[in-house]
């Protein structure tokens, strides 16, 4: 480990420091001729850490999968990680992980989405979550519709190539973060965060069940609706049958096969919008039992484009 002994400093200079240290930079402070100086890490070697061949490749299907998030520290930390893990590395092992890299391929579905520009704003909000420190903020909601507030930070999901923050949505910095409503954020719509070094949150004792509310198994993260919790029964043709079976799609779930073939798939969810773009997926592969709220939906969905074709059709 290299260390460098940057400056003595005054009072400003250590709030900087700390904030530095809440980043995570390793900085040691210590005394010398009654002067206060800051150590700074500029070089640490991990070669000691023995990894086989097959870890590497691992590593490098994590990388891969991690390449929809381009512009931001997420995919910055992976490539640090395996330059570390190169740096004792020969020159035929090198090679031997480069060869392996050109092997892995991951393939985004439903799109990706583009963080230009985002990098200070993830910075914030990761050093919220590890800090526990509140977020100040200003987001667009789905409508584009600017609004400011304070965020406690718990955790942060990947859904579909996306990052969205989960945490609570805060009246001002005061606030109880144990007991303030939840929020689901899309990364991408914040115009700007900072987190407020002296301002801490504390989590809730019960995190898992509290997330539980929002968080849908493959449906991805989605604030309960007012008919909330809702019990879904889904029934799927024969042809559908062993691919439905075979995946979890909620924590909830159970599969029961039916005599002519087909499976029914039950589970508990707090939304139904996600749920019905599912169902649609399917095609006329999958029926809706209950509740009749989805039943509805899925039917006005399937009016409303069937409508646009036939209208299509009417203008030719």
């Amino acid at each position: 480990m290299r260390e460098r002994w940057i400056f003595g400093f005054v009072l400003p200079v250590r709030r900087d420091i700390a904030e530095l240290q809440d980043a995570g930079f390793d900085i040691e402070l210590a005394r010398r001729d009654n002067r206060a100086f800051a150590c700074l890490t500029t070089e640490r070697t991990y070669s000691s850490v023995p990894i086989t061949k097959s870890e590497r490749f691992t590593l490098l299907a994590v990388r891969r999968a991690f390449d929809v998030f381009v512009g931001t520290p997420f995919l910055d930390d992976v490539h640090s990680v395996l330059a570390k893990l190169e740096q004792r590395m020969s020159k035929k092992d090198r090679a031997e992980l480069l060869d392996y890299g050109e092997r892995v391929v991951y393939m985004p579905d439903h799109g990706t989405k583009s963080y230009a520009g985002k990098a200070d704003v993830i910075d914030a909000i990761q050093t919220g979550m590890l800090a526990r420190k509140v977020v100040e903020y200003r987001y667009a909601d789905a409508r584009g519709r600017a609004r400011s507030g304070y965020l406690a930070p718990f955790v942060m999901i990947v859904y579909r190539n996306g990052l969205y923050a989960i945490g609570a949505r805060l009246k001002d910095v005061s606030t109880d973060a144990r007991t303030a409503p939840l929020g689901v954020f899309a990364i991408e719509r914040f115009a700007d965060a900072e987190h407020l070094r002296a301002h801490e949150f504390k989590l809730p004792k019960n995190l898992d069940a509290h997330l539980g509310s929002v968080m849908q198994g493959a449906f991805g993260p989605h604030l309960p609706d007012e008919g909330g919790p809702h019990d879904v029964i889904v029934e799927f043709t024969r042809e559908k049958a062993l691919l439905v079976s075979s995946r979890t799609w909620h924590p909830s779930q159970q599969v029961t096969r039916l005599s002519n073939g087909r499976v029914r798939l039950e589970f508990q969810v707090p939304a139904l919008a996600p749920v019905v773009s599912w169902i649609l997926e399917w095609g006329p592969h999958a029926r809706v039992i209950s509740p009749d709220a989805l039943v509805n939906e899925v039917i006005r969905e399937l009016d409303e484009a069937l409508a646009q074709y036939r209208n299509a059709r009417g203008t030719r």
